[in-house]
């Protein structure tokens, strides 16, 4: 677990400072870039699709975990909008809820202390 949290927060330092970055260079227009881009097909257009995909999946996963409760559904959304800027965090913190236990982590208001 001590090894998946500090990829999680060297993801999450490196995801930081690239928006940072980009903002600063582009300003906050990913929108329009995203769509503009997704309708190109071509490999951009794979990749936002298939990473859409698995923001889909974090989000079902996310809400799924914490019982369709309204911070399920929070934290599925923010996930979904903001990526790893937000998901590496909520990784992390819920992984030292857990208390490092992997079950606990992955099943989260599902989990049975046996």
């Amino acid at each position: 677990m001590k090894c998946f949290r500090v990829l999680m927060a060297i993801s999450w330092v490196l995801i930081m400072a690239l928006t940072i970055h980009v903002v600063s260079a582009h300003g906050l227009n990913w929108p329009v870039v995203f769509i503009g881009d997704l309708f190109e097909f071509n490999w951009r257009s794979q990749f936002y699709v298939d990473f859409s995909v698995l923001l889909l999946i974090l989000f079902l996963w996310i809400n799924w975990r914490e019982a369709s409760t309204m911070k399920g559904l929070v934290c599925g959304l923010l996930s979904v909008f903001m990526g790893g800027m937000f998901a590496f965090a909520y990784l992390v913190y819920e992984s030292y809820v857990a208390k490092g236990n992997v079950k606990a982590f992955l099943l989260g208001a599902h989990y049975r202390n046996e």
